[in-house]
């Protein structure tokens, strides 16, 4: 049953994508603004969470909502599957989202991006990269904006060590000014890295309180990386033997 259910999840995602995707190119040679681009995003990302509710049983409950101030900061969350990407798109649908540079060479896709707007990050560019992330992060935040990035730099399964890539996030809590918010959840035993098969259950998406800003930049970093680490296998822990097989 759980296999029948991927399928049909996988194949509706599929054409879910496929028919926003239809409206990129409108939206480009209309030349659509940031509001028109992410009003269309958050009809894919809450068009995810609907199906993975209804066909896979897949739900998700949140703690320490209260932990999220209302203006500007940055969002730190572990990385274990796509549901988290999805997830936090439908939370905050006003916030931008650092990734990687290499999706803006996708023709028209790259301007959407762009336009949504993402952070785009060339992670072969060093210092060049930190100095345009910060900046583009700035003015988000000037405009009232949340930050979301994943710490780990790509998805880590279930199992692997936890691993971080805190230049970037240590880069922006040093120069924003703003607090960091750190978060993790549980996704990956649900939606693993490793399989296609997505499992019915309640994910957890846990916000910890926030890290104000102005600590030294490594003890601020290992801080947040304790933070993440140890609310995952918390979250791990407290669910491994609720998830529906």
């Amino acid at each position: 049953m759980h296999y029948l259910r991927s399928v049909l999840f996988d194949a509706a995602v599929v054409i879910l994508t496929l028919v926003v995707s239809l409206t990129v190119p409108v939206m480009w040679l209309f030349n659509a603004s940031s509001r028109t681009v992410r009003a269309v995003s958050q009809v894919w990302a809450n068009g995810i969470m609907f199906l993975m509710k209804y066909v896979v049983g897949l739900d998700y409950t949140v703690q320490g909502r209260e932990n999220v101030p209302d203006g500007p900061c940055i969002i730190a969350c572990n990385h274990q599957s796509l549901w988290e990407t999805a997830a936090l798109c439908a939370i905050f649908p006003d916030a931008s989202i650092v990734a990687k540079k290499e999706l803006r060479k996708l023709p028209i896709v790259g301007w959407f991006l762009d336009r949504y707007p993402m952070i785009l990050v060339d992670r072969s560019a060093g210092r060049q990269a930190l100095r345009q992330m910060v900046d583009e992060a700035r003015r988000a935040a000037s405009e009232g904006r949340k930050v979301l990035l994943f710490p780990q730099g790509t998805r880590q399964a279930i199992g692997e060590p936890v691993i971080f890539q805190s230049a970037g996030i240590s880069a922006l809590y040093t120069n924003l000014e703003v607090s960091v918010v750190p978060a993790a959840c549980n996704s990956g035993l649900f939606w693993g890295k490793k399989t296609l098969i997505t499992h019915s259950g309640t994910i957890t998406l846990s916000f910890l309180p926030p890290i104000a800003p102005g600590l030294p930049r490594k003890e601020f970093q290992e801080k947040m990386e304790r933070m993440i680490a140890e609310e995952a296998s918390r979250l791990l822990t407290l669910s491994e033997a609720k998830v529906s097989r």
